[in-house]
């Protein structure tokens, strides 16, 4: 739509014309002596003519203009400018109307963010609730465990639970971020508190929970895991690992850490994996410390986009292993990579489980509560 100063023109064409209009005017009442009467009625006509143009072609729409700007500046209802007109009242009536419009979808906009914010909230507060709130006092096994998500729900799991004089534990981490892993984090954590009772080894518990989880989730969702389980009276520990990350090792008479690879296949990769899988033992002394983690560790990266990476994560066990106790032990890796990272914004979700063989039965009287780390 093309815009000119056409009302503008129009003005100085009524200023001429009434100049026009009013100097033979004049110069009749010198020259002629009209009648004041005739005069009088001249005059009145030409002002109120004077003034209806005005009042339509200039106070009407400005009046109307100035009225809906003062009520959008004002966040009170408004109205649309119907002014069509190829002038700047035209082009005044054609940006008021782009930009409420471009307003109201924002609006909108942050109204369903709104909304899908406090969705997001109410389903990390259930996924909040699936997990553990506190860690069981584990016989000879002194044991912490924390995580914290990337986003407001996170794809990281974990739980630790007795069964039959044994103590099952797990961790594992959903393909993706979000709600989807989110979710699957959630049913897998679900069918590992109902199937636990019937499963007597960490191999048939992992079948379990694969053979429901397969044909639940999508066919590119998939999570990794390790299950262990730990015999406080005979002090043995056995896991079946499912594709996840390493077993770190911490072997204090050596003061050297062991690097496992767990092995197996991820949950819900294959339709069946009891044949893929198997339990194996990893024999441990007094105050040797099993590190598990998930891959947010190893790939957090810092503001020259180098990863903390395995390597940096065994130097860290190796390094505070010695320390005699889990949370110790737990803190100092953590603040390592936090000084790692520093102000750069991780992607993904965090996960880290110190577990450390005792001689005698464990006593703490800390509480062993889920708090998120500040990493």
């Amino acid at each position: 739509m093309l815009y000119s100063t056409s009302r503008y023109r129009s003005f100085k064409k009524i200023i001429l014309l009434s100049l026009l209009f009013f100097l033979p005017l004049v110069v009749s009442i010198n020259v002629f002596e009209l009648e004041t009467t005739y005069i009088n009625v001249l005059l009145c006509f030409a002002l109120l003519a004077s003034f209806f143009v005005l009042f339509k072609v200039f106070i009407k729409p400005l009046d109307k203009v100035t009225k809906e700007i003062a009520a959008l500046v004002a966040s009170k209802p408004y109205s649309r400018l119907n002014i069509f007109s190829k002038d700047e009242f035209g082009l005044i009536a054609f940006f008021f109307n782009d930009i409420t419009k471009n307003i109201e979808k924002i609006s909108y906009m942050l109204k369903e963010g709104s909304r899908m914010s406090e969705e997001l909230s109410i389903a990390s507060s259930i996924q909040q609730s699936v997990l553990p709130k506190s860690i069981p006092k584990i016989p000879f096994l002194d044991t912490v465990a924390k995580t914290r998500s990337a986003e407001e729900i996170g794809g990281d799991s974990f739980a630790i639970s007795p069964h039959n004089d044994n103590y099952f534990i797990y961790i594992g981490d959903v393909t993706g971020h979000g709600a989807p892993a989110g979710l699957v984090m959630m049913i897998t954590n679900t069918l590992f508190e109902v199937l636990l009772p019937k499963a007597k080894k960490t191999k048939d518990l992992a079948a379990s929970i694969n053979k429901l989880l397969k044909p639940r989730v999508n066919s590119t969702m998939f999570m990794t895991t390790v299950f262990f389980r730990f015999d406080p009276k005979q002090k043995r520990m056995f896991y079946t690992g499912c594709g996840h990350e390493h077993i770190l090792v911490y072997r204090a008479d050596e003061g050297v850490t062991e690097v496992i690879t767990t092995g197996g296949i991820a949950l819900a990769m294959a339709d069946d994996i009891e044949k893929i899988v198997e339990e194996k033992e990893i024999k441990l002394k007094a105050n040797d410390v099993v590190v598990l983690y998930s891959d947010g560790i190893t790939e957090a990266i810092n503001d020259k986009q180098e990863l903390f990476g395995l390597e940096r994560l065994t130097a860290c066990v190796s390094k505070y292993g010695h320390l005699g106790d889990s949370l110790k032990i737990f803190e100092a890796i953590s603040k390592d990579v936090t000084t790692f990272v520093a102000e750069t914004i991780q992607n993904d979700d965090m996960t880290l489980i110190c577990m450390r063989l005792t001689e005698l039965d464990f006593k703490s009287d800390r509480e062993q509560t889920m708090l998120v780390t500040n990493w």
